[in-house]
C-alpha cells in the first residue's frame, strides 16, 4: 500500500492514511481503487496511441523492405470500399508467414493488410466469374479480421482482367492459366483460394428485397452480391430450400440456413425460369432438402392450376405453363396449347394473314374467356372493334382488322399496327376507293 500512496500527492496520502488508521477495513477499498485508476489511463494511452495513427486506421508501417511475393497493380477494389490499389503478397522480415495489402504503392501506408493468411483468419476465398465480361475475374476474400479490425472487416472484393495478365505472365505461368498460377503460388503460404471459374459454378441474377445481385452457387458455398451486406452461406449450413411465387417467367428461391445454431431465412426473388434446371441440379447434388410443398410454402397458391404435386422443384415447374420444356428429363410430350391464346399470352397472335385460321370451337372457347356469348357468324369484340368474317358453311374464321380503324390497333399490338400503315402507305392504298369498290365498310 505504501507504494501506492507514494504516487499520490502529499496532502492525499496524510489523510488517506488517517483514514486507514481508524478503519482498517478501508485499505483494502483504497488498494482497488488505485488499481482501477492505474488501468483506466492504460486504457486512455492507448486509445490515444489508436487515435494517432492515419484516418483508416493503420499505423505508419509501409511495406518497403518486406519481401514481396507477387504485386499486381491498379485493381478496382469493391469492398470493403471503392479505390483503385495495387494488390501485394508477402512477408515482413522475420515472420514465416504472408500478408495481404491493399495499397497504393509499397512506400506509402497501407489502406488494409491481413496479417493471417491461413484458415484461422481466412473463412472463404474464391476465384469468382463477372457477369457479362469474359475477360474479368473476382478476388473475393472472407476473413475474420484484418490488422485492426477496420472497415468492420468487411470482405475483400477486387476486379482483375484475367486475360490481360495472362499475356503480361506470359512464360512465367509455364503453361498454366493465370489464375491457376495465383492460386497455386498462394496455395505454397498457406492461403488456399478456390478457382470457382469452371462448369460445375454458376450464378443467376435476383433480387433480395429490392437490392439487385446475382446469386452464385458454388461448391461449398452460396454467395449473393455484391453490393454490401455481401451474404456468405455455406452449404452445409443450408437446412433446406423452397420455391415459391412461381410464374410462367421467374420464381422465388427461398434459404434457411443456419446462423450461428439458429436457422434464418432468405429469400430472392425473380430468377428466371431459364435458371430452373441448374438450380435444381446444385439442390440434388448437395442434397439440400427441397421444403416447397410445406404447407406455409406451397406453391400452388400461386399458380392458376392448384392441384397437389410432389415437393421438388421440378415437379412445381410442371404446374407453370410451358414449365415441362424447363426439364431435361420429362419425356412427355407437352401439348399446344396456341389455340387457348388471350390477348395477355406472349404468343397471341392477331390474325394477319389469310392463312391464320382458327377452329370454330376454339374461337367459342375464347368468346367464352372474354364474356361473349354471342353465336352469330358475325361475331365481334365490342372493346377491341374487331370483326370475324366467316362464309357459309366454312369451318374456319379468319380475323381480319378493319383498315379504316387502324387508330385503334394500338389496344392490341403497336408493331402491328406500325406494319399495317407502312404497307397501307408502300402501296398507296386509298381508303375511300376501297370503300367504293365494296371491299371495306
Amino acid at each position: 500500500m505504501s507504494e501506492m500512496l507514494d504516487n499520490l500527492p502529499k496532502e492525499l496520502q496524510n489523510e488517506m492514511t488517517g483514514i486507514i488508521k481508524k478503519v482498517p477495513e478501508s485499505e483494502a477499498v483504497f488498494v482497488k481503487l488505485i488499481n482501477y485508476l492505474q488501468n483506466e489511463q492504460t486504457n486512455l494511452a492507448r486509445k490515444k496511441t489508436n487515435s494517432e495513427m492515419n484516418k483508416d486506421g493503420l499505423s505508419d508501417v509501409n511495406l518497403e523492405g518486406t519481401n514481396i511475393m507477387l504485386q499486381i497493380p491498379d485493381l478496382s477494389i469493391q469492398s470493403p470500399f471503392r479505390k483503385r490499389l495495387n494488390l501485394v503478397f508477402g512477408a515482413f522480415k522475420g515472420e514465416k508467414k504472408a500478408y495481404l495489402a491493399l495499397t497504393k504503392s509499397l512506400d506509402s501506408k497501407p489502406e488494409l493488410i491481413i496479417r493471417t493468411l491461413t484458415e484461422e483468419n481466412i473463412k472463404f476465398a474464391a476465384i469468382l466469374p463477372v457477369p457479362e465480361k469474359k475477360d474479368l475475374r473476382y478476388l473475393f476474400v472472407e476473413y475474420i479480421q484484418n490488422e485492426t479490425n477496420s472497415y468492420k472487416n468487411d470482405p475483400i472484393l477486387l476486379t482483375f482482367n484475367n486475360d490481360l495478365l495472362q499475356d503480361q505472365f506470359g512464360s512465367i505461368l509455364a503453361g498454366k492459366t493465370f489464375v491457376q498460377y495465383l492460386t497455386s503460388q498462394l496455395k505454397l503460404v498457406n492461403f488456399v483460394v478456390e478457382d470457382c471459374t469452371d462448369e460445375y459454378t454458376f450464378f443467376v441474377s435476383a433480387y433480395k428485397g429490392s437490392k439487385e445481385g446475382f446469386l452464385y452457387f458454388l461448391p461449398d458455398h452460396v454467395i449473393f452480391g455484391f453490393k454490401k451486406p455481401i451474404l456468405v452461406f455455406k452449404s452445409q449450413d443450408i437446412e433446406s430450400i423452397s420455391y415459391n411465387s412461381i410464374t410462367r417467367l421467374t420464381f422465388n428461391v427461398l434459404l434457411s440456413v443456419k446462423i450461428n445454431g439458429i436457422p434464418e431465412k432468405f429469400e430472392f426473388s425473380m430468377i428466371d425460369q431459364k435458371e430452373f434446371e441448374n438450380i435444381d441440379k446444385f439442390v440434388k447434388l448437395q442434397q439440400v432438402r427441397d421444403n416447397s410443398m410445406a404447407e406455409e410454402y406451397k406453391a400452388q397458391k400461386q399458380l392458376k392450376n392448384n392441384n397437389e404435386m410432389p415437393g421438388d422443384l421440378a415437379e412445381a415447374a410442371k404446374l407453370v405453363p410451358g414449365g415441362e420444356r424447363l426439364i431435361s428429363n420429362v419425356n412427355d410430350v407437352v401439348e399446344d396449347n396456341d389455340d387457348d391464346d388471350d390477348e395477355n399470352d406472349d404468343n397471341y397472335k392477331v390474325g394477319d394473314s389469310d392463312d391464320d385460321h382458327s377452329d370454330v370451337s376454339d374461337r367459342e372457347g375464347h368468346e367464352k374467356d372474354i364474356n361473349d356469348e354471342e353465336e352469330n357468324d358475325d361475331d365481334e369484340y365490342e372493346d377491341e372493334e374487331y370483326e370475324y368474317n366467316t362464309n357459309a358453311g366454312s369451318s374456319s374464321v379468319a380475323a381480319t382488322p378493319s383498315i379504316s380503324n387502324l387508330g385503334d390497333l394500338g389496344n392490341f399490338d403497336d408493331n402491328l399496327q406500325q406494319e399495317l400503315q407502312d404497307l397501307q402507305k408502300d402501296l398507296s392504298i386509298d381508303i375511300n376507293q376501297l370503300k367504293e369498290a365494296g371491299y371495306i365498310e
